[in-house]
């Protein structure tokens, strides 16, 4: 059996660099293929919008929020699933990535291993699909 973390690739999105760095890192020394961008509009204007895999962003960016992010990626019929990261605990936020296609939000600081096991779920899902 292929293993999805091994061959998937995980986008990263997030404004702040060492935030970013973090993530990058984390998922590379756990075997994940990682790429990461630090604008929805760069990840948007990418190749790797083509063969993402799953998705970890930041709900607060400059520019396009990761929220109208997932908005627009449904707008374009691509269906990444998606996990959300945030420093605000709002419930209308909430409600608004579930209805937008959150598989899972996190508030900061995210526990490394609860995101890791966010982004196997999410990848094992779509290689079910």
């Amino acid at each position: 059996m292929v293993d999805a973390a091994k061959t998937s690739l995980v986008i990263c999105v997030e404004d702040d660099e060492p935030v970013r760095d973090a993530l990058r890192g984390l998922l590379r020394a756990n075997g994940i293929r990682v790429a990461a961008f630090a604008s929805a509009e760069e990840f948007l204007s990418s190749v790797e919008l083509q063969t993402a895999a799953c998705l970890v962003t930041d709900i607060q960016l400059g520019g396009i929020s990761g929220l109208d992010l997932l908005d627009k990626l449904a707008t374009m019929a691509r269906r990444i699933p998606s996990i959300l990261i945030t420093a605000h605990s709002d419930v209308a936020v909430g409600e608004r990535a579930i209805n937008s296609g959150a598989m899972r939000i996190f508030l900061k600081p995210v526990n490394p291993s609860d995101l890791l096991d966010a982004i196997r779920h999410a990848l094992e899902d779509r290689m079910g699909q």
